[in-house]
């Protein structure tokens, strides 16, 4: 058994998404995202649960996440997220993957390619309605640009999407509405000069369990799947179900006397007689440096302050009011133990960051083990 190690509760996904799926808009489809090894919980494993509860699509980052994807045995359409690269051009036709279109020289270079390979290439094209990451830019020449991309006879235009900039700042939606509405009239645009598409979509977690009225043909809730809460969307009617949880072991339980430091730089004294434990995880693990002295974990059910300063690959803990701890006891960084809980949202606000990037840094390190039903299956 690893000394530290990441369980997946695939329960907790299947409670997510069937969630998810009662608050759609009729006819939407779901389309799951993947990306980033499906925020950490594997994506092999949780695409076998997203397709068995009904996800039509497959969202990837790179199409090197696609290409796991399509070897695992998936059928699902995929659509890469990013930008996809001349020199990885080969791997959308022979694994079938939907890029993210949105110049006109790329859309030239992948139309060429197609009637080379004597084929018609799936793509969306992305629109950049406030974010200022990727997509067309949006002015009066989007859709005569959108229109030149259709009218090529190598590529079939299937979706249309853009991303919006406030998913950490639900419930103020002012500028979401903003980025929907300039969306809206570009398709509105677009269906007015015949050019028909037939996937818009442009919902993130927030938008997909907040405002029915866009999701349109397609959603992409991302971190809502995992069980994370969008930003600060707690309202009483919005469950989540956090999948990870994120353990590990007492490796050293030692007696230091007041004034006694502890970890590299001294930044951690004891203030009385204590007892310090030693957990082996750390920064190279996802557990983020910037924790320290002020992060937390559970051991026999009891909060410990992490002290002093994360180590590469080990963590000290402050363990003076736990009873009787023992080498090999249980310590759970992310998750539940005798009726106390650390959660996401405290994981992400001790690294000072999200929860969502706390779940995506867990190191390769950890293995996954994964729980159905209380048992562990893989």
């Amino acid at each position: 058994m690893r000394s530290s190690w990441i369980e997946i509760d695939l329960d907790a996904l299947r409670k997510n998404t069937a969630f998810i799926m009662k608050r759609m808009a009729p006819g939407a489809k779901l389309l799951a995202p993947l990306k980033g090894n499906a925020y950490g919980h594997g994506a092999v494993q949780c695409a076998r649960v997203f397709a068995e509860m009904g996800a039509s699509y497959f969202g990837v980052a790179i199409p090197e996440e696609g290409v796991e994807l399509r070897e695992a045995g998936f059928k699902q359409p995929i659509l890469i997220f990013g930008y996809t690269f001349d020199d990885s051009y080969d791997l959308l036709f022979d694994y079938d993957l939907i890029p993210n279109v949105f110049t006109i020289q790329q859309a030239k270079a992948l139309n060429d390619m197609a009637a080379r390979r004597k084929k018609r290439l799936t793509i969306h094209v992305s629109v950049d309605t406030g974010l200022h990451r990727l997509g067309l830019d949006l002015n009066d020449r989007t859709a005569a640009c959108i229109a030149e991309i259709a009218a090529m006879p190598n590529l079939y235009v299937e979706g249309i999407f853009s991303m919006f900039s406030t998913g950490d700042q639900y419930p103020d939606t002012a500028y979401c509405w903003m980025q929907f509405h300039r969306f809206m009239d570009l398709c509105g645009e677009l269906s007015a000069a015949g050019i028909h598409i037939p996937y818009r979509h442009i919902c993130d977690s927030g938008a997909t369990l907040l405002f029915p009225e866009m999701h349109l043909e397609m959603v992409r809730p991302g971190s809502a799947l995992y069980g994370s809460y969008c930003g600060d969307v707690t309202f009483p009617d919005i469950e989540a179900y956090p999948a990870m949880s994120v353990h590990s072991r007492l490796a050293c339980v030692r007696e230091i006397d007041r004034g006694e430091f502890v970890g590299y730089n001294c930044t951690w004294a004891a203030q009385k007689p204590s007892t310090v434990g030693v957990v082996p995880c750390g920064y190279v693990d996802g557990i983020s440096r910037i924790a320290s002295n002020h992060g937390a974990v559970l051991l026999h059910g009891v909060r410990c302050p992490i002290i002093g300063n994360i180590c590469m690959d080990q963590l000290m803990i402050d363990i003076t009011n736990v009873t009787a701890p023992q080498v090999g006891d249980e310590v759970v960084l992310l998750g539940s133990q005798g009726g106390e809980t650390i959660t996401l949202d405290e994981v992400g606000a001790f690294a000072n960051t999200s929860d969502t990037e706390f779940i995506c840094r867990q190191g390769v390190r950890l293995p996954r083990y994964y729980i159905e039903n209380g048992t562990r299956i893989l």
